[in-house]
């Protein structure tokens, strides 16, 4: 009976350290996410979308009709930028809040901020997010704009169809006002 109970706690033990390996969005975010979240605000300040290309999830990319359309959608929105009044100041994000296992990836929340200048007058944006991305056997993040998702939330299950259906997006933008 000892035996059974002991190989039952170390079963546990076992399985609670593979989950804790698994999801590595809290540990990655100082080392990995965070320098990628800068580097990509560094460069949207100088309208750059070169990393933001190489380094946007493969779901969206998708959705959008394949590579060839979503360097028209990039180029579209440096356009955008480049001749409007616009101008990224700043891109902040925090740790992430939440952390989930889907397929085979792990899908975090990180909290983002961004002030910009339109038309010479400073605006910080309400708070927003990021999703992180990684396969479970890597540290490779890709990411994605999580405004998008706060407007549309079904959104994040035709890019994730097996994300858990019970949860909120972060910040989440009422439809009424």
């Amino acid at each position: 009976m000892i035996k059974k109970i002991y190989a039952g706690i170390l079963l546990l033990c076992i399985l609670q350290t593979v989950q804790a390996e698994e999801l590595n969005c809290k540990s990655d975010y100082p080392k990995i996410i965070a320098p990628d979240l800068e580097l990509l605000g560094q460069q949207l300040k100088n309208n750059d979308y070169s990393l933001m290309q190489q380094k946007t999830h493969p779901s969206l990319i998708n959705f959008v009709g394949g590579e060839e359309k979503y360097q028209a959608l990039l180029k579209f929105a440096q356009n955008t930028i480049a001749t409007s009044n616009i101008e990224i100041q700043n891109v902040e994000s925090s740790p992430p809040l939440y952390s989930y296992i889907v397929d085979q990836e792990e899908i975090c929340f990180v909290p983002k901020t961004i002030t910009m200048k339109l038309n010479g007058k400073v605006i910080k944006n309400p708070p927003s997010f990021m999703v992180a991305i990684r396969p479970l056997n890597s540290h490779q993040w890709t990411y994605l704009d999580g405004s998008g998702l706060q407007k549309n939330p079904q959104m994040l299950f035709i890019l994730f169809p097996n994300f858990p259906k019970n949860v909120d997006v972060p910040f989440k933008i009422d439809a009424g006002k």
